[in-house]
């Protein structure tokens, strides 16, 4: 079941939003208890996150809704997460992409799609200057 956590913002309704730094961001990860902290840390610093567990169930909820970012672990049951990462960059050109993932921060660099990664375990600080990094790319664009 997706967890969801909106944020009050006052943005236009073309989808502007009132604080750059701000990202509406879909996390994905099958580890239920990993999921309910990352969108707690996400939510604790500002932006409107959902999660969920899968990647079926991002695709549905790709589908349904409107996200910046796509933040999501690289090993899932199913669908990999990097498919997942190419299926929504055609669903959604434009959206950012980040990979958690426990196999380092380099798995970005072997990808044919724009992308980051976080090596697992990361700290609140290497998710702020992540998500900053997507954040100044998305204001740039």
């Amino acid at each position: 079941m997706p967890i969801s956590t909106p944020q009050a913002t006052s943005g236009s309704e073309q989808g502007m939003r009132p604080d750059d730094d701000l990202l509406r961001i879909l996390v994905v990860e099958d580890n239920e208890d990993s999921r309910i902290l990352v969108c707690e840390l996400l939510n604790t610093l500002g932006h409107t996150v959902t999660g969920v567990g899968s990647a079926e169930e991002a695709l549905e909820a790709l589908g349904n809704g409107r996200f910046d970012t796509l933040f999501t672990d690289v090993s899932l049951p199913g669908i990999s997460g990097v498919e997942l990462a190419r299926k929504a960059a055609v669903m959604a050109p434009g959206i950012a992409i980040v990979f958690a993932s426990g196999y380092g921060a380099s798995i970005s660099a072997h990808l044919d799609i724009p992308s980051r990664s976080l090596a697992k375990p990361y700290d609140i600080h290497q998710l702020r200057a992540v998500l900053a990094a997507v954040a100044a790319d998305a204001s740039a664009a």
